[in-house]
């Protein structure tokens, strides 16, 4: 039962954080087989996971919205037009990029969707590159099978990098 708890630990980390999972699971005392099995597991699952959830949230919502938004209670409605007029008034006064979002748009303007593809395991997150999938590159069917492959690959590299320096 421990083992279980360890494999779905590491499934759990490598579904959010790809990169770091190899030490962590390292950290389970997990051999290379086992750390590479979980962390594929984890990033290949985490990833269709966050892109189905990412295109349900930015095609449905939309039209569930007027629904949603017409059952609502006049005290819920209320409040919500309270924190939309302020979101509104800190999107107005705030500083518009913040230093990840400036290297996010910067990848995504000199290198596109191979960039977003390379750098979504170890730099950004799988969250993050299954987002920017969904909202910028859904319309290419090819997107999801070259992130599943930079997935599979990082995790090779991660697993004999971290293997030399950290596996015991």
């Amino acid at each position: 039962m421990e083992l279980i708890l360890k494999y779905l630990n590491v499934i759990a980390i490598a579904s959010v954080k790809f990169f770091w999972a190899t030490p962590y699971a390292y950290m389970f005392r997990l051999n290379q087989i086992e750390t590479f099995v979980m962390i594929q597991l984890g990033g290949l699952l985490g990833f269709l996971f966050f892109y189905a959830f990412f295109s349900f949230l930015l095609k449905e919502l939309k039209l569930l919205w007027p629904f949603i938004y017409f059952i609502t209670p006049p005290l819920f409605k209320v409040r919500f037009e309270q924190w939309r007029d302020t979101r509104r008034y800190r999107k107005l006064t705030a500083n518009k990029f913040t230093r990840r979002n400036k290297m996010i748009a910067g990848i995504r303007r000199k290198f596109g969707m191979p960039g977003i593809v390379l750098l979504t395991p170890i730099l950004l997150s799988i969250p993050i590159g299954a987002l920017l999938g969904t909202k910028y590159f859904h319309h290419r069917k090819s997107f999801i099978p070259w992130m599943l492959l930079s997935i599979f690959v990082w995790g090779i590299v991660s697993v004999l990098f971290f293997g030399i320096f950290i596996h015991h």
